[in-house]
């Protein structure tokens, strides 16, 4: 089990807020969470919001739970942006102001889309 009371870190280092966005799954999972009222619902809630902003890639259901249990919650979990508890498959918002900062410069309209010149 993934204890869902995390110790939050001081403050993220421009390398973790860089790791955290570099992965468009890790940035559409802590949008949801922030904005829903609760900041908190199950991994199947989440599945469901990740899978309807698919970016057209998006694997099964059965492959985005496993990589949301073993890579990305916990990594979230981690660095103290989440509270998760896989037992009772419930994931809580913290967030990060930092972060959230970060986030909100660099969000604009299809930016998990690749560029056409790329």
């Amino acid at each position: 089990m993934v204890n869902s009371d995390s110790r939050r870190r001081s403050a993220l280092s421009v390398d973790d807020i860089m790791d955290i966005t570099a992965e468009p799954y890790r940035r559409r999972i802590l949008s949801h969470l922030s904005s829903i009222p609760e900041d908190r619902c199950s991994v199947a809630e989440l599945i469901d919001a990740l899978q309807s902003k698919g970016t057209g890639d998006d694997p099964s259901e059965k492959r985005l739970r496993q990589r949301l249990h073993h890579i990305h919650l916990p990594k979230l979990h981690d660095l103290g942006l989440i509270g998760y508890d896989d037992e009772e498959n419930d994931v809580r918002y913290i967030g990060s102001p930092r972060l959230e900062s970060f986030l909100d410069q660099m969000e604009s309209p299809g930016d998990d889309a690749p560029d056409e010149d790329s």
